[in-house]
């Protein structure tokens, strides 16, 4: 592996200007398996090279999820990590992207369109003005590198709910916020949560995007990619919530139901804040 040989893992990946991409990626394993080789790696050179892919008239969103927050938690748009991992931090740190306003499922985004984003009061982590409503009426394509599905297709509940299905509900979120000009107030947004007892699994639904040519996989300097094209991935998920009722995105386990109803119950004598954000971070997964 050559120095910095990911900057060309856009044009490998099918990456053409004016594109608009999602990017996720395990920065961790894709630094160690570079260095492994004798390269340098930099994460801002690293996202820099997919920016200059998509050019000035595209644009890159990178997920920096805090779905763990509970209400009443605080939220500081300019200063609070995300949970998803090196590559949302990376993000968050490099000088080009900015990051859009909801507390729970926020992006760093740059492009054409990044003030439209930077600039949606969407209470609703999947409603009509959120990052995923714009990334389906962009076609985007969701790119992810040495990363499961199952971790990365968190578009698939703002499918869930543009089409309604009976195991997620409308939850409110009242957060404390500071935003950018370090104004400080209590914001309220919502998520299409689960139902206690449901669990994703998206095994099944990669075989099928695969069938319908929504997915494409690749080996790239040894980290593994795939290609979701969103736009495709939509209708197909959608068919599925409407005439397989969902069988192949989520299963309902009655052993898990009967867990939280149990530790529902036990929080009426107290339960400790990571038992309970715990829950909270899974009913949004």
């Amino acid at each position: 592996m050559q120095a910095n040989a990911y900057q060309h893992w856009p044009a490998d990946l099918g990456i053409k200007p004016g594109d608009t991409i999602q990017l996720m990626a395990d920065l961790t394993r894709i630094a160690w398996r570079t260095r492994k080789h004798g390269s340098s790696f930099s994460a801002q050179d690293f996202l820099d090279a997919f920016v200059e892919a998509v050019g000035p008239s595209g644009n890159v969103l990178v997920p920096t999820f805090n779905y763990d927050l509970l209400p009443g938690d605080a939220f500081d748009r300019g200063r609070t990590r995300s949970i998803s991992g090196a590559l949302a931090q990376a993000a968050l740190v490099h000088p080009r992207f900015r990051r859009t306003p909801h507390a729970l499922h926020s992006f760093a985004v740059i492009g054409v369109n990044a003030d439209e984003l930077l600039n949606s009061d969407e209470p609703g982590s999947f409603g009509p003005r959120s990052p995923f409503a714009f990334l389906h009426a962009k076609r985007a394509a969701l790119i992810t590198l040495d990363l499961p599905l199952n971790d990365a297709l968190t578009f698939t509940h703002y499918v869930e709910e543009q089409v309604g299905v009976p195991y997620r509900e409308h939850t409110e979120f009242p957060i404390r916020y500071t935003d950018l000009d370090g104004s400080t107030t209590t914001r309220l947004f919502t998520a299409y949560a689960k139902r206690p007892g449901h669990i994703m699994d998206f095994t099944p639904l990669k075989a099928l995007l695969l069938d319908r040519g929504a997915l494409s996989e690749s080996m790239i300097d040894g980290a593994r990619s795939n290609r979701v094209d969103l736009g495709l991935a939509y209708e197909i998920i959608k068919d599925d919530i409407v005439l397989n009722k969902a069988r192949t995105i989520h299963q309902f386990y009655p052993l898990v139901w009967a867990k939280h109803q149990l530790k529902t119950m036990l929080r009426r004598f107290g339960i400790n804040t990571a038992q309970e954000r715990a829950a909270h971070a899974a009913r949004l997964a």
